[in-house]
């Protein structure tokens, strides 16, 4: 085959590729676009943080809002906006399973690899709820891709470009020291692996990981590693013993769930009766090392992740060990692939890919409809957003600095909507403080069903000079076939006279 031939075969996959992928990608920013009014509790979270530009909070680094906000200002404030950043860390995430794939198979395998990802549950139907998850998945992918090519050529743009994609994950959530665990793992025990700790480039990933995260470690020193304490303080321990012992196990059986769509495209190429014998590859197979290193990387974060749960005896949530199986559809066609049939695969792969990603698409549907999504994606968020905007203008001519309440999701929804954002926090935040509110002024909203008419005593005490507005806010909207009613109280701090 010349290399023309060569050429255009890898273009003509290429064109595959972000044709399918950029189809469902479109599909899943439009459904929740068009369908829901409000975002769900993560989402809203970031939305609230977003504006801020912080290093990190209380819970996590920020690179998720930093994402989040540069599309905001693209778009224009887009309701969009996190659907969009959503699926631009899905397509990454599929870009380097694909990219990885094609360096080690045939290019009709490489994107049944990339296609067996599509209906990943955070690449669908919880890829409307954008939070740290899909920034953390995203550059995971990246980093893996990237590092097996630093080990494979050991050019020094692809050490540095793995260091880069690393620190830019720690930015994404701290389990990425898992995924730095696993490359490491797999360097101390594979002979292909050691032979790099006597040239320079694994030290230049380490040099660019640590200046990468260095901003994010100073923060952390500044705060007394706030995270940390919020992340033990938060998580739920188990307190019977027999629960404690099982948990670590009840978390690896859950991992399960998320192979499922991927087992179904991937019936064409490993049918239904896998060979589960042992194969020994050639010892200088790029594939059977590419297989091994794969391995490294999901099984060495879920055994971290076990140990953790069962030493500390909390409760691991499945969302969890969401990155570890991104690469899994390439690692199974490593693992038990041998047909030669490749096109007949291929193009099985595809329709399987289709079905079941109109299965989720329908599934979307059936849940919007049947009013069994979170409440909060049917909120009557620009109405809201108006009616405090108007109410707080009714006080003072300048824009509204700050909003509190008892409900986040609820302020956070009413500060996206208002034409200026007001910077949102409860009792304290990581960039204001109760002072601030008081010194600047501010709006405090509160839920009338359960604080009544009159301002919740916590609020009168944190801020006497609050006035409460004699007219209640009433928001109705659509809660499947029920109707829902948002009754709300609000308060004005005004601010200072100049």
């Amino acid at each position: 085959m010349n290399k023309n031939m060569v050429g255009t075969g890898k273009l003509y996959m290429s064109v595959w590729f972000w044709s399918v992928v950029g189809l469902f990608a479109t599909i899943w920013v439009l459904l929740p676009s068009l369908f829901h009014t409000g975002y769900r509790n993560d989402v809203i979270e970031l939305q609230s943080i977003a504006p801020e530009w912080v290093w990190s909070t209380k819970k996590h680094p920020n690179l998720p809002a930093w994402i989040l906000e540069t599309l905001n200002i693209l778009t224009g404030r887009s309701f969009a906006a996190p659907f969009i950043a959503s699926q631009f860390c899905t397509v990454l995430a599929l870009w380097a399973v694909w990219k990885l794939g094609r360096t080690v198979l045939e290019e009709r395998l490489a994107l049944i690899g990339a296609f067996a990802l599509l209906p990943y549950a955070f690449f669908t139907g919880q890829s409307v709820l954008y939070n740290h998850n899909n920034a953390l998945i995203a550059f995971w992918c990246l980093s893996i891709y990237l590092a097996f090519q630093a080990l494979q050529t050991n050019q020094k743009r692809y050490w540095i470009s793995a260091g880069i994609a690393l620190g830019l994950t720690f930015h994404a959530k701290y389990p990425a020291i898992f995924l730095a665990l696993s490359i490491l793992a797999y360097m101390l025990t594979r002979g292909n692996g050691r032979k790099y700790f006597r040239t320079p480039g694994p030290y230049l990933a380490v040099l660019a990981t640590f200046l990468i995260f260095l901003p994010h470690l100073v923060w952390l020193f500044w705060h007394h590693f706030a995270p940390f304490t919020y992340l033990s303080d938060s998580r739920p321990a188990l307190e019977q013993w027999y629960r404690q012992m099982l948990s670590p196990f009840h978390f690896a059986a859950s991992q399960i769930l998320y192979w499922i769509p991927t087992l179904i495209i991937m019936i064409p190429v490993i049918g239904f009766a896998w060979k589960w014998k042992i194969r020994k590859p050639k010892q200088q197979s790029i594939s059977g090392e590419c297989e091994k290193y794969l391995f490294y990387c999901f099984m060495v974060p879920l055994v971290s992740h076990m140990i953790y749960c069962g030493i500390k005896g909390v409760h691991l949530r499945m969302a969890f060990g969401a990155p570890f199986w991104v690469f899994g559809g390439l690692w199974l066609l490593l693992r038990f692939q041998e047909t030669k049939e490749t096109f007949r695969c291929f193009r099985q792969a595809v329709v399987l890919t289709i079905v079941v990603e109109l299965v989720l698409i329908a599934g979307f549907f059936v849940t919007f409809y049947s009013g069994k999504q979170v409440p909060l994606v049917y909120y009557p968020t620009h109405e809201l957003g108006a009616a405090c905007e108007r109410l707080w203008h009714s006080r003072s001519p300048v824009h509204c600095p700050y909003i509190v309440g008892d409900d986040s999701y609820i302020v956070g929804h009413a500060a996206y909507a208002m034409s200026v954002r007001p910077s949102v926090f409860l009792s304290s935040g990581t960039w204001a403080n109760d002072t601030d509110l008081i010194t600047k002024g501010g709006m405090i909203v509160w839920q009338r069903d359960s604080g009544g008419d009159n301002l919740p005593e916590y609020f009168r005490q944190r801020f006497p000079t609050a006035e409460v507005l004699p007219e209640k806010l009433e928001l109705p909207y659509q809660v499947g076939k029920k109707n829902k009613t948002l009754q709300l109280g609000i308060a004005i701090v005004s601010p200072p006279k100049t």
